[in-house]
C-alpha cells in the first residue's frame, strides 16, 4: 500500500468542503431575501448564520491558498481589471448581510480605474478584509480604490474602534503568522492578505498592506498596495 499524502488528501477536503459550503452560502442568501419580504424572528440568527458560514469559508480559501503557494502549485493569473467593478460586484454580493446588520457601504472609486491583478486572489483578499470589517464597525464602512502613481491603493475604512495598536504598520509576508492561542488568534487572515499582496510584484517592487487608524471614518483603515505590473 502506498503512503498516504496526508497534505493532498486535506488540500482535497479542504476543496470539497469550500464547494459545500458555497452551495450553503447560496441557500442562505435566498432565505434571507424572503425574510426582506416577510421578516420574522429568524432573520438575526439567519444573518449570523450566514456570517458565521462566510468566515468558515474564508478560512478554508486561505488554507487552500497558502498550501499551494507553499508547494508551488499557485501561479497568479494577471489580467486588467475594473477596479470600481471589482469593489462594487463585492458590495453587492454583500449587500444582504450588510443590510441585515444595519451596516452603510459607501465606494469611492474612478470607474476608469484600470490594474493589471489576480481577480480571484484580490477579491478573497476582500472577503476576509470586509468580513471582519462589518464584524467590528458600528455602523459604515467605506470601500475606496485610487491609483498613486505606479501604485494601486484599495483601502477599507469604518467607525469601529480601531486595530489595536500591535497591529498597525505595515505587514510584510515576512513576518509570519503572530499566534496567540489565549485569544484564539492565528493571524491567518492577516497573513492570507499580506501572501496575496506579495504575491502582486513587478519591477522590484512587492505588494504589501498596512494597518491603520483614524481615517476619515475615525475607526480602523485596511490598506492594500499594488505596483503597477507589465501584462505579458
Amino acid at each position: 500500500m502506498s503512503k498516504l499524502d496526508f497534505n493532498t488528501v486535506l488540500a482535497i477536503s479542504i476543496h470539497d468542503m469550500k464547494n459545500s459550503l458555497n452551495l450553503l452560502l447560496g441557500s442562505l442568501d435566498d432565505l434571507l431575501q424572503r425574510e426582506e419580504q416577510r421578516p420574522s424572528m429568524d432573520s438575526d440568527r439567519l444573518a449570523l448564520l450566514r456570517y458565521e458560514a462566510r468566515r468558515v469559508n474564508d478560512t478554508l480559501i486561505q488554507l487552500l491558498a497558502l498550501y499551494r503557494s507553499v508547494k508551488g502549485l499557485y501561479h497568479p493569473y494577471f489580467t486588467p481589471v475594473s477596479i470600481h467593478d471589482l469593489l462594487e460586484e463585492y458590495w453587492l454580493n454583500n449587500k444582504i448581510l450588510m443590510d441585515h446588520r444595519n451596516v452603510e457601504c459607501h465606494l469611492t472609486c474612478d470607474e476608469d480605474l484600470v490594474w493589471v491583478l489576480d481577480r480571484y486572489l484580490v477579491n478573497s483578499l476582500l472577503e476576509n478584509v470586509v468580513n471582519n470589517t462589518v464584524r467590528y464597525t458600528r455602523s459604515r464602512i467605506h470601500m475606496s480604490a485610487r491609483s498613486d502613481g505606479d501604485w494601486l491603493l484599495v483601502q477599507v475604512a469604518d467607525d469601529g474602534p480601531g486595530f489595536p495598536r500591535s497591529m498597525l504598520g505595515r505587514q510584510a509576508i515576512r513576518e509570519g503568522v503572530q499566534l496567540d492561542p489565549q485569544r484564539g488568534r492565528t493571524g491567518l487572515g492577516l497573513y492570507f492578505c499580506a501572501l496575496v499582496a506579495d504575491m502582486h510584484g513587478g519591477n522590484g517592487d512587492r505588494g504589501f498592506v498596512e494597518l491603520s487608524n483614524g481615517c476619515e471614518l475615525g475607526g480602523g483603515c485596511f490598506t492594500l498596495h499594488l505596483p503597477k505590473l507589465p501584462l505579458n
